[in-house]
């Protein structure tokens, strides 16, 4: 084994697998946090498909809104799960360990994006079922392989996006938190939460296409609700891709710039900034 490939799976897998260990089991160490994770997603979902039936709309958007509200729950993830990470271990004074030890950084935002990913993904997939049985909403399954990787690809993509939080997290502190609030709202609208994109100005859809969420949701909708294929949606995989290759080094970049800004000036373990 060459001393790179050592060095990479040493110093950068083990400790994201470690890490990722810790935030599933602290995730689901208490059964009612899994149940109300499940549940409350639920309440607006279903007051959603409500208006939709009242509305005289066409069955298939239950599904529309169950895609849309298990896929939002990632955006959540990437915002408080991995953006706001660094600044609660700072809290906590996990931070100075980690800036200590043999772990390179992303390593550890990587294992944290793992595990807040695996909880993220149980509950969708749980949201997905009460949805199904529910609501009676009805997915194509032939196409099921294509909506993976379109899914695969917006997580890589959005991640991306946690890097560059989790970076100003840790310089601004709490006001952190003011961007993440900032960011929610808007990005529910232009990502088509419970309605398509299509709808939107030419322009917003352009905006639209730079938020790997929004084509993703368009995408993984597309293929399970109007069984269209790779030859009407490789579009879709073309930007996913691009904005995968783009947001994750970029995000890195951010990371390290902030994080060696942050050195200089001591601010990376103050505690109350």
């Amino acid at each position: 084994m060459s001393n790179r490939l050592s060095w990479f799976i040493n110093r950068f897998l083990r400790p994201a697998f470690g890490r990722a260990y810790v935030r599933i089991k602290g995730g689901n160490r208490e059964p009612s946090w899994i149940l109300w994770e499940i549940l409350l997603p639920l309440i607006m979902i279903t007051s959603v498909i409500w208006a939709y039936e009242n509305m005289g709309a066409p069955e298939f958007f239950k599904g529309f809104v169950i895609i849309g509200g298990a896929m939002m729950s990632y955006w959540y993830n990437v915002l408080w799960g991995m953006g706001r990470t660094l600044y609660w271990e700072k809290e906590t004074g996990n931070l100075e360990v980690f800036l200590l030890s043999d772990a390179p950084l992303p390593s550890l935002l990587l294992g944290m994006a793992l595990g807040g990913m695996f909880n993220t993904t149980l509950r969708s997939i749980a949201v997905i079922i009460l949805g199904v049985v529910v609501f009676k909403a009805e997915f194509n399954v032939d196409y099921l392989p294509l909506a993976i990787l379109i899914f695969i690809l917006t997580l890589v993509a959005l991640y991306g996006v946690g890097l560059a939080l989790s970076g100003l997290h840790i310089v601004y502190g709490r006001m952190g938190v003011r961007i993440n609030e900032l960011l929610d709202e808007p990005i529910m609208f232009l990502s088509g939460q419970y309605y398509p994109i299509s709808t939107f100005p030419m322009a917003l859809q352009y905006i639209a296409g730079l938020i790997p969420l929004a084509v993703g949701l368009d995408g993984v909708r597309r293929a399970l609700l109007f069984s269209e294929g790779i030859d009407a949606l490789w579009l879709h995989v073309l930007v996913l891709f691009i904005l995968m290759i783009v947001f994750y080094p970029i995000g890195l970049r951010i990371l390290n710039k902030i994080v060696e800004r942050g050195r200089m000036d001591g601010r990376l373990i103050l505690r109350w900034i």
